[in-house]
């Protein structure tokens, strides 16, 4: 710790620095000095204006100099005296040589941002612009520095920085991810596509496309941005029109290898590898599908000099434009050579563009490969370090495999920033290609951060991830490679949902999620088999398994083909030729990689024939080990102790009677698909016998095309796992030989034996039932399972509603999937599947549920005294709500400019009297609507007018349909909309049966009472005492342990309930079908009477007021101008809201809509102020009800009125009056 005696006045040190440069300015050109120590100028300088002292001397140590200045330059800027424009010029010097030397100073970074603490959104806001101008100005790389150094901060710390640079500067995600160019391209191929569908039914401004593009730059752009605005077929209710899911694949390889011929020209071919086989049979569906991936060919970083031409593409892989090189705009793949000539230049360009327009004719036919490149520098560290040199072994459980270079720190810390930083790449990329309905698939290790990275670019893509191979890190990975482990376990949870091969697996990532991310919760789902973990807040994700499979048909047509047949048997009679009658053809088949257990095997088989020395002479071993990787150390080692063992075995294992056999045969080339099919067909027995492996996929092949096999499995293969939990492999019946420990050579050798000496019918019988199990699981069912929305958290799933607490958790599901809906169409996003499947699995989890032929459910209530109460309710409500959704779902996606209109006619069939009178009442209230034309005020009350009454009010949840056809009326027919209702505002009150994003609607709870406009501005009535308070408190808890008696249980579940309101308690008394005896309802009223005389038996402060529905306390208001001694009432809440919000209430027309007499008080104020400039609304078949609307209006000379049966008819006005306005004023 530095004391003041140490600290140093930088006066001293800064007049030296005066006179030999001028002042520095950060982000400003490039300086003589290496940037550490322009830094320490930069900041020696500001401490100097400052007059203020460095705890630490900058010329003892630079770095430390700047890690200690940082708190006190940062910290002054946040005062926002007069001297934080000095310190912010000091913050910048800082921000700077992080940006300069990202990995080099991504601790000091990181203490940057922390100090910043919440202040960091602020700062973006001025110090973004520095970071532009000087790459625009100088040919920095500054911006691209922050992007990484932010993610590299986010994946550390599990944190959200990024999204704070998005807040502060919104155009920088825009322009990462090319948000205008991607809307306009949306929005342009829509109106083409609809075009084609309608017949050109609307017409264009222009004759054709062609003249579009005949026209110059500018006037090209405006003259298509208004065509699509005249030729968009967008209904009033749809902001942007939605387009398809397609799938967006992500991985580190391509499925196509490409080679540069002698010529000079590429050529790609399509790929054979496991990932391919498992998703090319999903990509090619649709050729408008996606795959991201590295083509091996990337940049190579170099230290030119600055004459040197520069890269083309920035260290994100972003296209750089140049405008002296503007020919080279993609040069990524060699090395850029100072020597060349121009013209050799200008060749090598292209030959690089040869290969795009090859990539361009392969898309033609296929789905969409993209490219992604990254700096070589990066991938090599990337692949061959992080990935292969950590995570591939510990993944499988082999530590003694991770490169011992990674005990060094320092050395992980970079090689992780090179992780990172091409997740990131990836990110970037998966982001820019993508809309928000498609579907972003993830594959495998190198990738594991990408889902963190795209959710903090845009949060609303579905991105998933699926894991090839096992996940058993050993048991010091979290501590010993913390900067990597934790991260990444971090990351996983990023993703919505992701794939395990086994279980085995699954369990192993959750048991370490519970000890190292404590604060993670986890649920499990028996019926689906998912985990579900919560992490942090609006993030879950779904953790699921799904064994791999094959695509069944490629191999079968092969193995079916009469000449793969013969050629199997002249396979098999070569490899069985100097062997004796009995023998047996193992077969063995994999990459030459430590995890596939071959060392392990070897030994074994030379064990074999020590322990069964009669099988000598007889059997054969086929080992086909294809070389890989042999650059990499511990592969060269493996590899060469293997074909040591292999020689040995040779020379040490011989029949003198036979001396041409041999016990093995080992091959290190690969085969074709025939051949290697045909090697199927001619093997006795398959050996597949991994230290661990994800799936491996061998197995299956070899018994999907020879079901008379014998087959060998060890417990490292995932293949093992899932056969296993099929009940293959028991106690009772083993349908093939299993290795549990493969270093275990005595365990090994039995298996061997036992499979050699199985018999043949057996070996046929448990053959033949192991590939009709296969043959029913292939790659088909694998993807569609993973694809299928039905199995994340998001979806509700079918139940049985017994309990009133299900049936209440299931509506609040509802709640939640409605809110999705409405956010999705109010911002033009397509809505995702699970929507609809949620719904439907509601409404029919709820039909299964009711009494046979009716909508009455009767459910347990599960009291704490063990009674065990039934309560019945009648769900009619509920049911025809979702009904009424399922079908907008199908309106609101279609491409019908009149989706609108048809949904409202279809509206009319739930209506209780018939379409007819639906209709007529509609064309009476929108005739009212229209000619008011425009509202300046909207008040409204919600259930019963906006909202069909529903049995109880913790069901009433607003239904998507009723939402956006209010967001959509609030947006183009009304100015200031508020709904004023009775229920509270919270606990289950109006804010949880909403489905309205914010900021369409001011909410009065409470009749008025307590006020919510957005998080930021909230208000209550304060005429209430703290007497008053008291005793509305003392009254509802004796009316709670009322209710807890037996005979009147019923009355806390239906209708509102009991409810406690700010001012006034609500305790029904009735529900909507009247099936309540009357008899024990006026018993409850007199026992609440009591109540209310004991706890104010003066009467001063409460009353009691009795309704056909509820009875409801109020406390009487006193010391307010207009309710003194009073009741407070809607129109007194209406009052509260003109006051705080200064409404002027006589400025335009005021629409107001209730259903009940506690809505006219609302109605009355409104007269009061604006008189004949007042339209309502009233929904109720009442006759005295509607002479009240209708005198107290003719009181104030007003006639605008109209009356409607139910809320239904409203809505369906609402929707008519919007339409009608968006096609009179559309941009409103």
């Amino acid at each position: 710790m530095v004391t003041e005696k140490t600290a140093v006045d930088t006066r001293i040190f800064s007049e030296k620095m005066v006179e030999q440069v001028e002042i520095l300015v950060p982000f400003h050109g490039k300086s003589e000095n290496d940037p550490l120590t322009k830094c320490v100028e930069i900041l020696v300088q500001v401490l100097d204006r400052l007059g203020k002292s460095a705890s630490i001397d900058p010329k003892f140590d630079g770095g430390v100099f700047v890690q200690a200045t940082c708190v006190q330059v940062v910290n002054l800027w946040k005062q926002r005296g007069k001297e934080s424009e000095i310190a912010f010029k000091g913050v910048l010097s800082i921000l700077e040589l992080c940006l300069t030397q990202w990995s080099q100073q991504s601790a000091l970074f990181e203490s940057l941002i922390n100090i910043l603490g919440f202040g960091s959104v602020a700062f973006w806001r001025v110090a973004v612009p520095f970071v532009y101008d000087s790459d625009l100005t100088y040919g920095t790389q500054h911006r691209d520095g922050l992007l990484f150094s932010l993610a590299l901060y986010d994946v550390n710390n599990s944190k959200n920085k990024m999204r704070e640079l998005y807040a502060a500067v919104p155009g920088v995600r825009q322009s990462m991810l090319g948000v205008h160019a991607k809307r306009f391209g949306e929005k342009y191929q829509h109106m083409q596509v609809t075009r084609s569908r309608t017949n050109s039914r609307v017409n264009s401004t222009h004759g054709s496309t062609e003249d579009l593009f005949s026209l110059d730059s500018s006037e090209k752009l405006d003259s298509l941005n208004n065509d699509l605005l005249d030729d968009a077929v967008v209904s009033a209710f749809v902001e942007t029109p939605a387009q398809k899911q397609r799938v967006i694949n992500v991985s580190n390889a391509p499925p196509v290898s490409i080679n540069r011929r002698s010529s000079g020209c590429w050529e790609i071919k399509q790929g054979s590898g496991g990932l391919v086989a498992c998703v090319d049979p999903v990509m090619s569906v649709d050729k408008e599908n996606i795959w991201l991936a590295n083509l091996g060919i990337n940049p190579q970083a170099d230290d030119s000099s600055d004459e040197d031409p520069p890269p083309s593409t920035n260290s994100l892989g972003l296209p750089l434009i140049k405008q002296a090189r503007a020919g080279e705009i993609f040069h990524v793949l060699e090395e850029n050579s100072a020597n060349k000539a121009e013209t050799e230049q200008q060749a090598q360009v292209e030959r690089d563009m040869s290969l795009l327009s090859v990539l361009h004719d392969y898309n033609k036919t296929n789905y969409q490969l993209n490219p992604v490149f990254v700096n070589q520098d990066d991938y090599n560290a990337y692949y061959g370090g992080i990935s292969n040199g950590i995570l591939w072994p510990a993944l499988h459980n082999l530590p003694q495999y991770i490169a011992q270079d990674y005990d060094d720190l320092r050395i992980l810390d970079e090689h992780w920033c090179s992780y990172v930083r091409v997740n990131l790449q990836f990110a970037i990329n998966a982001a820019r290609n993508s809309r928000p309905q498609d579907f972003i698939w993830i594959h495998d290790y190198h990738l594991m951060l990408v889902g963190q990275l795209m959710r903090s670019l845009d949060s609303d893509l579905e991105v998933a991830f699926f894991l090839h191979i096992p996940f058993q890190p050993p048991d010091d990975f979290m501590t010993k490679y913390r900067a990597v482990a934790e991260p990444i376990l971090r990351a996983i949870l990023r993703f919505k949902k992701v794939g395990f091969q086994t279980d085995r697996d699954r369990r192993k990532y959750i048991s370490l999620v519970e000890k190292h991310i404590p604060r993670a919760r986890i649920q499990y789902e028996e019926t689906v088999d998912i985990f579900t973990v919560n992490y942090e807040a609006n993030a879950a994700c779904s953790l699921g398994v799904f064994p791999v499979s094959i695509k069944n048909e490629d191999f079968l047509g092969i193995a079916t083909q009469d000449q793969t047949k013969i050629l199997s048997m002249d396979i098999r009679k070569e490899i069985l030729s100097n062997s004796f009658d009995g023998g047996r053809f193992f077969f063995s088949v994999e990459r030459f990689d430590y995890t596939k257990g071959i060392k392990e095997k070897l030994t074994a088989w030379r064990r074999y024939f020590e322990k069964y020395p009669d099988r000598i002479g007889k059997d054969v071993l086929l080992q086909i080990a294809v070389t890989n990787r042999r650059s990499v150390d511990s592969y060269r080692k493996y590899q060469d102790a293997c074909l040591d063992i292999a020689n040995a075995v040779n020379a040490e294992i011989k029949d003198e009677k036979n001396p041409k056999w041999k016990p093995l045969i080992f091959n290190t080339d690969g085969l074709p698909r025939a051949k290697l099919i045909a090697h199927y067909l001619a093997m006795d027995i398959g050996v597949v016998t991994p230290s661990k492996d994800g799936m491996n996929l061998v197995a299956k092949e070899m018994l999907i095309c020879n079901p008379e096999a014998g087959l060998i499995l060890s417990s490292g293969a995932g293949t093992d796992v899932q056969l296993g939990s099929a009940g293959f492999y028991t106690e009772e019946e083993r349908c093939y030989h299993r290795v549990a420990d493969i270093g275990n050579v005595e365990e090994f050798a039995d298996a061997f034996y036992s499979a050699a000496m199985e018999e043949q019918d057996e070996k046929v019988a448990n053959g033949s039932r192991l590939s009709n199990f296969l043959k029913s699981h292939d790659i088909d069912e694998w993807s569609t399972a993973f694809l299928d929305p039905s199995w994340t958290h998001e979806v509700i799933r079918m139940t049985t509603v017994s309990q009133l607490s299900d049936f209440f958790v299931l509506m609040e599901k509802t709640a939640q999937v409605r809110r999705q809906i409405v956010e999705s169409v109010m911002k033009g996003l397509p809505i995702r599947q699970h929507a609809q499947l949620s719904l439907e699995n509601a409404k029919n989890s709820l039909e299964n549920s009711c009494k046979y032929g009716t909508t009455q459910m009767t459910l347990k209530t599960d009291d704490d005294d063990g009674q065990q109460l039934d309560i019945t309710f009648a769900i009619h409500d509920e049911l025809s709500e979702l009904h009424k959704d399922i079908a907008f779902l199908q309106f609101v996606q279609s491409d019908d400019m009149h989706n609108v209109e048809n949904f409202v006619e279809t509206l009319s069939g739930f209506h209780p009297d018939g379409p007819a009178i639906f209709q007529e009442e509609v064309a009476q209230a929108c005739a009212l609507l229209n000619e008011g034309d425009h509202f300046q005020h909207f008040f409204t009350d919600r259930d019963g007018t906006l909202k069909s009454y529903s049995c109880t009010y913790p069901t009433s949840v607003q239904p998507a349909y009723s939402a956006v056809i209010q967001a959509q009326f609030a947006r183009k027919c009304a100015q200031v909309c508020a709904i004023v209702t009775t229920s509270p505002l919270v606990h289950i009150g109006i804010l949880n049966m909403i489905t309205l994003p914010e900021g369409y609607y001011a909410y009065g709870a409470s009749a008025g009472r307590e006020w919510y406009i957005n998080p930021a501005l909230q208000f209550k009535d304060d005429s209430l005492s703290d007497e008053d308070l008291n005793l509305l408190n003392q009254a509802f808890e004796k009316v709670e342990d009322l209710l807890a008696k037996p005979q009147f249980r019923n009355f806390t579940w239906i209708g509102s309930g009991l409810q406690k309101h700010y001012g006034h308690i609500t305790i029904a008394r009735q529900n909507q079908e009247k099936s309540m005896q009357k008899a024990l309802g006026n018993m409850l009223f007199n026992e609440v009477s009591e109540i209310v005389n004991d706890v104010d038996p003066a009467g001063k402060n409460l009353v009691l007021k009795d309704g056909e529905f509820e009875m409801k306390i109020y406390a009487k208001t006193f010391d307010s101008e207009n309710i003194n001694g009073k009741i407070f009432n809607k129109g007194n809440g209406v009052r509260l809201l003109k006051k705080k919000l200064n409404l002027k209430l006589t400025i335009g027309n005021i629409l107001v809509c209730g259903d009940s007499e506690n809505d006219l008080p609302m109605l009355e104020v409104c007269l009061e102020h604006a008189k004949e400039k007042v339209f309502t609304i009233w929904v109720t078949r009442d006759e005295k009800l509607r002479q009240k609307v209708i005198s107290l209006c003719l009181q104030y000379g007003n006639s605008h009125v109209a009356f409607v049966s139910c809320p239904g008819v409203l809505l369906g006005a609402m929707a008519q009056a919007t339409v009608r306005v968006f096609n009179l004023r559309p941009d409103r």
